[in-house]
């Protein structure tokens, strides 16, 4: 039986999580978001920059699903780069990307958001969607994609938080720890979809991210939410010194 984790302990057992729900990881991400997570992730895409050489970085790329829709919306990046530290992931990945079409400009590399394996000032832009929180030094993160995004570079951070007080927020929360581990129990890894709605409550609190943001040459924080605080998109851009 898979070891509980409420917090991403190690690297090696974040890893061995996702290489469990791979193939069911796109479900996963529905339930998680009560359907919502791919208009989610359609509003990041439409405030990227777009350039004609631009190279956007996707961190925990999962199974590619940024990578894939900004290459088939937004055909001037010439270069597209997904990072996953699950092998499994990026194997789903890479099929959905042939299936997709978009193989010659989208490519997938085994790395650590805390380690990326990439020159410096590197990104015109990166992404990271729901998968922040399941970094074990997120601080170690933010400082890498800091070293790797070019000045005046912007990065986009999707991900789930813990949600403003009120009636909606509560069913949510509700919804989120109790009816969602039985249903990802039935349907997938039952270990997983406990601990992900877990991990939320040893993310950073909003003010807390900025603070980190900022600390690493971040500037012009904007913040969009859904679901009353549940899930923010956060957009930063790297200072021009």
């Amino acid at each position: 039986m898979a070891e509980q984790m409420t917090k991403p302990e190690s690297e090696l057992k974040v890893a061995g999580m996702f290489d469990r729900v791979a193939p069911r990881y796109d479900l996963l991400n529905l339930l998680l978001s009560c359907g919502q997570d791919r208009r989610w992730r359609k509003k990041m895409l439409s405030l990227l920059p777009l350039g004609p050489e631009g190279v956007l970085l996707d961190v925990a790329t999962g199974t590619g699903d940024v990578l894939i829709s900004a290459a088939k919306s937004q055909p001037s990046w010439q270069k597209l780069v997904g990072a996953d530290i699950s092998a499994n992931m990026l194997a789903e990945a890479e099929k959905k990307a042939a299936a997709a079409g978009v193989c010659r400009k989208v490519s997938f590399r085994q790395m650590s958001a805390m380690s990326l394996d990439l020159p410096d000032n590197f990104c015109h832009a990166i992404t990271i969607a729901f998968g922040l929180r399941n970094v074990v030094d997120k601080e170690k993160a933010l400082a890498e994609f800091s070293r790797v995004l070019k000045p005046g570079g912007q990065l986009f951070i999707l991900e789930f938080f813990q949600p403003d007080n009120g009636l909606l927020a509560r069913a949510f929360q509700f919804y989120f720890h109790h009816i969602l581990p039985r249903i990802g129990g039935v349907l997938s890894d039952r270990e997983a979809y406990r601990y992900l709605p877990e991990s939320v409550e040893s993310f950073y609190l909003l003010p807390d991210l900025n603070r980190h943001l900022v600390a690493q040459g971040m500037q012009n924080i904007r913040t969009i939410s859904w679901l009353f605080g549940a899930c923010r998109l956060v957009q930063a851009k790297k200072i021009v010194s």
